[in-house]
């Protein structure tokens, strides 16, 4: 009796706690994050989801700093010379951040697919004014309107596979920037061009996601100007 009973409390805390991080505010801010809200109220994976959304955005931001870094140094090398074993640390970083974002990601997807919708909040992005919100924040049409595809049927989860897959197409461009990189050859300019555009693009994607997010959960109130 006296083990029955510690194991009630001590799922009685677990159950605290984790209802305590699902409510607290210092969880990633800038992609998707809010997603995991959209889903019903198990706790044990929205607490998962929650994770893996911060994990993703964290590895996903820290590989393009590397790439930033290294678009840098290409730059500086006119001035400087290039030094291609620096170049080859500064992108073997981007790759494995990269993938450790794609590897979140896929847990994401993985995760949500086993989920759930919160039906209450699923109708709330079905009647959403997509159009006048794009246009009110001033988001890029272009990047916004592949949100409206997604979110305007509801379909959070395309929004997680979406950014899984763009994080698996940047990491198969860095793997040919690296091909060049390994052999002392400086890398097609328009591919630096193509891979800086993604990892843009990817960002924003999750930002306005984390846009409408916010908005529908808590309405102008819990946006943050």
């Amino acid at each position: 009796m006296i083990k029955q009973s510690i194991q009630i409390v001590l799922k009685v805390f677990i159950g605290i706690i984790i209802l305590l991080a699902l409510n607290h505010n210092s969880f990633a801010y800038i992609i998707a994050n809010r997603g995991d809200s959209i889903f019903d109220n198990d706790w044990e994976r929205k607490f998962s989801m929650k994770s893996y959304i911060i994990e993703g955005a964290g590895y996903f931001l820290k590989s393009y700093s590397d790439y930033l870094l290294f678009l840098n140094r290409i730059e500086m090398s006119e001035l400087n010379g290039i030094d291609y074993n620096e170049l080859r640390i500064i992108l073997k970083k981007a790759i494995e951040n990269m993938q450790n974002a794609k590897n979140a990601y896929y847990n994401l997807k993985r995760t949500a697919k086993a989920t759930p919708y919160n039906q209450d909040l699923i109708n709330l992005l079905l009647s959403f004014d997509y159009d006048n919100f794009q246009k009110a924040k001033g988001l890029n049409r272009d990047t916004f309107k592949y949100i409206k595809i997604y979110l305007k049927k509801g379909d959070v989860r395309g929004i997680f596979c979406r950014l899984q897959k763009n994080s698996g197409k940047i990491l198969d461009k860095l793997y040919l920037i690296k091909d060049s990189i390994d052999i002392d050859s400086f890398p097609d300019i328009s591919i630096l061009w193509r891979v800086n555009k993604k990892y843009s693009h990817t960002i924003l994607f999750g930002q306005y996601a984390a846009e409408v997010f916010q908005s529908i959960i808590f309405g102008n109130k819990g946006e943050r100007q």
